[in-house]
């Protein structure tokens, strides 16, 4: 059995956004003639338990917790028509599974594979009367700039992307370039190196006399974790129709940022109204 202790307060609060905006966002479109479909592209096992480290200090966090599948099924003004959950581990997958039992009404997709695999492949299947939201929600650095991409391609789809900016940071070492297998990842990430690459500079500080024969300059990042969101966003604004202008930030228990809750918006006609409900929601909840 996989165990279901993780997360802690933020993971609470990410959920009830998504919640908040897929009630919005099945409304709004209710009385339109297109079918809807929800993609959850890292799954997990549809319900959630806190990690140990949360559960003196948030008793009410003991209990099993609905996870994002379970709130998109429970979306009842305008429920969905279509749910699709991707996850690849094979325990969670067969967790999942049981929901197609427990709501034999629903038309629902339980796939287990690589997002990486399955999420292009939805995103070219996608028919001209059909409009999604999906969320990504990664346990890492999963989420590669060509499936976000391939997102923004359709015209017909609502993004939020949980990014992991604690272990981005990790991946950029303040006082020297990452490994060249780092450095692969973060082009994986952002797209190209160059997307992230000029956070780093010569540094400032005199060179010790080992170093005078070096034929490279050393290196430093100078940008926070503030700095490194922003760039995603502004990756996530050159190719989305739109994208809410901040993201929600979520920190631990030592007040350190930990995630970004992004939103973007692809369809042309749609896209200004579906940001205006997202980031109301940011700000507001």
């Amino acid at each position: 059995m996989t165990d279901r202790s993780f997360g802690g307060p933020w993971t609470q609060q990410k959920l009830r956004i998504l919640s908040l905006y897929l009630d919005a966002y099945t409304t709004a479109l209710k009385n339109q003639p297109f079918r809807l479909i929800y993609v959850d592209a890292f799954a997990g096992e549809g319900s959630w338990r806190p990690g140990s480290a949360y559960t003196t200090d948030y008793d009410d966090f003991r209990e099993l917790h609905k996870g994002s599948p379970l709130i998109a099924l429970e979306i009842t003004d305008k429920p969905f028509d279509r749910l699709i959950f991707i996850e690849k581990d094979s325990q969670r997958y067969e967790l999942l599974r049981k929901l197609q039992g427990e709501y034999p009404s629903r038309d629902i997709e339980v796939l287990n594979k690589d997002a990486e695999i399955a999420l292009p492949a939805f995103c070219q299947s996608l028919h001209v009367d059909e409009r999604a939201v999906v969320f990504l929600d990664p346990f890492a650095t999963e989420v590669s700039w060509a499936m976000v991409e391939g997102m923004a391609r359709t015209q017909k789809i609502d993004c939020w992307i949980l990014f992991p900016l604690s272990a981005i940071a990790r991946m950029m070492p303040r006082k020297s370039e990452p490994s060249e297998e780092l450095s692969i990842n973060l082009d994986r990430i952002f797209g190209r190196r160059e997307h992230w690459h000029d956070f780093y500079s010569n540094s400032p500080q005199p060179r010790l006399p080992l170093q005078f024969f070096k034929d490279e300059s050393e290196q430093i990042r100078s940008s926070d974790s503030s700095q490194i969101a922003q760039r995603y966003r502004d990756r996530l604004e050159s190719t989305f129709e739109k994208v809410a202008p901040s993201g929600r930030e979520f920190k631990n228990a030592k007040n350190s940022p930990m995630f970004q809750l992004f939103f973007a918006a692809s369809n042309p006609k749609g896209a200004r109204i579906a940001v205006k409900i997202a980031k109301h929601i940011i700000d507001k909840w």
